[in-house]
């Protein structure tokens, strides 16, 4: 089973009209399934009264059972609410046609996939910007062979594939991997969103999440609440599992809910 985590994010960026805005934000499903159909996750997103539902990719692999329980998911959610999804790694490890065929069905079921684009959320007026990054695979690999080989994610790189982010309203970011967090929040984001790490699969008290998926011990990132500079970013558990078990780690539905914090 899995747990609901609530956030509560304050910005000064944030416009009047967009207090209170809830966020459902899912990810790393990696094809489990809660009751038929997902009734159980559903219920749960229903509760909270989101007023969107964002996906942070590895939500379905190479099974195709995992492929078409997420898109009967996001027929259902789109139901009922805007729905926004980028793909993780797993997805971009998928043969091409594959994934060209699931990006299709998710378009077809509702869902706006954003790659390396933006989009505009308006509320009574006002507006903020919805930003998807899809991170090149090299950047997945481990933080010593990278080190090695100085590959690094910067701001100047993100803006290659985002283009500037503006800075006269809120940007939210939708990015898989958090370990990029000090580029996403010096290019701009207000708030980043992200997956990938599992919570480190086990969490220990006082230390934290244990190991990534890169085999990192300890990773900076692992879940919850991080706030660098007056930007923030929140870290899902996921919802699913691909390796090992997890210890003190539960699965995560993530509710935030934005706020506009005192000039």
């Amino acid at each position: 089973m899995f747990k609901t985590f609530h956030y509560t994010i304050p910005s000064k960026q944030l416009p009047k009209a967009f207090e209170g805005f809830r966020i459902a934000h899912l990810s790393d499903l990696h094809g489990a399934v809660y009751g038929r159909h997902n009734e159980r996750l559903l219920q749960q997103i229903a509760c909270a009264k989101p007023h969107c539902v964002v996906m942070t990719g590895d939500m379905a692999g190479h099974a195709i059972s995992s492929r078409l329980g997420l898109i009967d998911l996001c027929r259902r959610l789109c139901a009922h609410h805007p729905v926004y999804y980028i793909p993780g790694n797993h997805e971009q490890c998928l043969e091409a046609d594959v994934y060209t065929a699931l990006r299709a069905d998710l378009v077809n079921a509702g869902a706006a996939v954003l790659e390396n684009r933006w989009c505009s959320i308006s509320r009574h007026g006002s507006s903020i910007k919805l930003y998807g990054l899809v991170l090149p695979m090299r950047y997945y690999r481990s933080r010593l062979e990278n080190a090695i080989k100085k590959v690094r994610f910067s701001d100047k790189a993100m803006e290659k594939l985002l283009g500037a982010a503006d800075p006269s309203c809120f940007n939210l970011l939708l990015s898989h991997d958090p370990l990029h967090f000090p580029a996403y929040r010096d290019w701009g984001a207000d708030l980043t969103l992200s997956g990938h790490i599992h919570g480190g699969i086990i969490q220990i008290p006082g230390l934290g999440g244990l190991l990534s998926p890169d085999v990192t011990l300890f990773p900076r990132y692992d879940c919850g609440h991080f706030e660098e500079n007056k930007k923030h970013m929140i870290v899902s558990r996921g919802l699913g599992n691909h390796f090992l078990f997890r210890v003190c780690d539960p699965a995560e539905l993530a509710i935030i809910t934005l706020s506009k914090a005192p000039a």
